[in-house]
């Protein structure tokens, strides 16, 4: 059974569907569920109190906290009401900054930002110099686009989630899962033999076959490296992509056309699957599938995890890519 904790107080008897959801492309996760608030009871008189900001968390049967969030919303009506709240990622998504950074090393700019907001952090493998003024953009804005830098001139691939309430950075590394979900007492199955719905997507949407790096003058704009792959181009047609670098950088311009070219052209293939729950199962994972009706088998990425808990069954949505070491 999963609890509902809220100011340390078990509401888990009162509360209905109950829904989390963690993805790779945003910073935090959302937890959503339903109060038993009644207006016509005043037995329910200490659950209305709940309210904006109060902190929740949801822990499994283990014991182990899977999410510590803060209400930032409530919809209340006659009988129930219904709340939404976020992890404290949820703070780089909402305050702003104005920030200048002199070619300092990205892990310490991250370290900065977070500071600032009181968001314990550890990061690592950002160390290339970040040269560049930030106005008006969201802390969340700030470190995607640290990373984004790093990762042109390194090529690597990096990882950020929010875990126990400390927000974690790093070159991406591979972690296999596997599901468990107990039918009962101590009989489980595997949550990858028993899937449900299938739904794939194929597309060229975000595709880019051709990268042009340009400087960053103000005065003239200036090419200074280029990469392109033309049977791409012959089959797709054109699907350009410009990178900005300072002019001191511009040595660094064939490798960042080169790296930008590799992450970008390709065709993107994602797919969606629905099985029963299990915590480890998560976005960020790796796991392995075979089904054979749709011709997929191999490791798979897991890019987006959305989990329900409906009269005390799990269940999980997967948005899935097929996996690759860069």
């Amino acid at each position: 059974m999963y609890k509902l904790i809220i100011n340390n107080l078990d509401v888990t008897e009162w509360h209905s569907d109950l829904n989390w959801r963690d993805s790779v492309d945003t910073l935090g996760a959302e937890l959503t569920f339903n109060l038993l608030t009644s207006r016509y009871d005043k037995n329910f008189e200490f659950l209305r109190k709940i309210t904006l900001g109060d902190t929740v968390q949801v822990v499994n049967s283990k014991g182990e906290s899977l999410i510590q969030a803060i209400i930032v919303s409530e919809s209340p009506s006659t009988t129930t009401t219904s709340f939404t709240a976020y992890d404290m990622a949820w703070y780089l998504n909402k305050s702003t900054v104005i920030k200048q950074f002199k070619k300092m090393i990205g892990n310490d700019c991250i370290k900065s930002l977070c500071k600032e907001v009181g968001i314990k952090v550890e990061v690592s493998g950002l160390d290339n110099k970040i040269d560049k003024i930030y106005k008006d953009k969201t802390i969340s804005e700030v470190i995607w686009d640290i990373i984004e830098q790093c990762s042109q001139h390194n090529s690597k691939k990096f990882f950020i989630e929010f875990e126990k309430g400390i927000l974690k950075i790093g070159p991406f590394r591979k972690i296999k899962v596997t599901g468990q979900y107990e039918i009962y007492k101590n009989n489980y199955i595997d949550v990858l033999d028993n899937i449900g719905d299938i739904s794939l997507n194929r597309s060229i949407v975000d595709m880019k076959n051709s990268v042009l790096v340009v400087t960053g003058d103000k005065n003239a704009v200036r090419t200074i490296g280029k990469e392109q792959d033309n049977e791409s181009i012959k089959k797709y047609g054109m699907l350009q992509e410009v990178v900005t670098l300072d002019e001191k950088e511009y040595k660094k311009a064939a490798l960042v056309a080169k790296n930008e070219l590799k992450k970008l052209n390709r065709i993107s293939e994602d797919f969606n699957i629905d099985i029963l729950g299990d915590d480890k199962i998560k976005s960020g994972r790796v796991i392995d599938l075979e089904l054979p009706l749709f011709n997929l088998k191999g490791e798979y990425f897991i890019k987006e995890s959305s989990h329900s808990i409906q009269n005390n069954i799990h269940r999980a949505t997967l948005k899935l890519e097929v996996y690759k070491d860069e």
